[in-house]
């Protein structure tokens, strides 16, 4: 990693100073995975399960399932409804229609 203070940033890359200093191409990240889910395991986890889903209540369901079936502890369900209610059903990430994780899968 390289480090430059303000100034040097400023006098070499002045457009660049300018456009971070406005936060021209600031973008928000609503989400992510932090504890090794997903697909590397072959298996969708609740993740992916609830990017299937169209509403809250459907993804309160897909969590209280999952949770009941002993899939996710009811620590990870309590956080991903947490997730669900503050952020939203799109905190998860794009919808993804049935299917699509069988196009995707790489032979």
């Amino acid at each position: 990693m390289v480090e430059i203070d303000v100034e040097t940033l400023r006098k070499k890359y002045p457009s660049l100073a300018r456009e971070l200093e406005e936060g021209v191409m600031r973008l928000t990240i609503r989400g992510s995975r932090t504890n090794g889910e997903g697909l590397q395991s072959g298996m969708p986890d609740a993740v992916d399960y609830i990017r299937r889903c169209r509403s809250l209540k459907e993804a309160e369901e897909v969590i209280d399932y999952l949770e009941r079936t002993n899939q996710i502890s009811r620590f990870r369900a309590s956080e991903l409804k947490d997730q669900l209610y503050s952020q939203g059903l799109e905190s998860f990430g794009s919808h993804k229609e049935f299917g699509y994780y069988a196009r995707v899968k790489k032979p």
